[in-house]
């Protein structure tokens, strides 16, 4: 009985290890595209809006949602070309 207790409490501990990891790399992660997006993304569509004289508002409704939606678009052509399946082609119809 005691061996049973001993085992389930390593496997409570190397669980909770498991999610605290988990966590921090997933905040690592947010914030680290929140540093590319903020340094590289919002620079370039604002040189893209100031040569084509797009408004800000515009180009903020466009352009913004164009560039958040370009990493799914680039999985979906991924999946359609290369591994032949439609995986994602219905959620790039309807998303943004």
């Amino acid at each position: 009985m005691d061996d049973y207790s001993e085992e389930s409490s390593s496997s409570n501990l190397s669980s909770y290890y498991l999610h605290l990891t988990l966590s921090i790399l997933a905040i690592i992660s947010f914030w680290c595209q929140s540093v590319v997006t903020e340094e590289r993304l919002v620079p370039a569509l604002n040189v893209l809006a100031d040569h084509y004289s797009i408004p800000d508002d515009v180009a903020g409704a466009t352009l913004m949602a164009a560039g958040a939606s370009s990493p799914e678009l680039l999985c979906t052509l991924v999946s359609i070309f290369v591994t032949h399946s439609s995986l994602g082609l219905g959620t790039i119809v309807g998303s943004e």
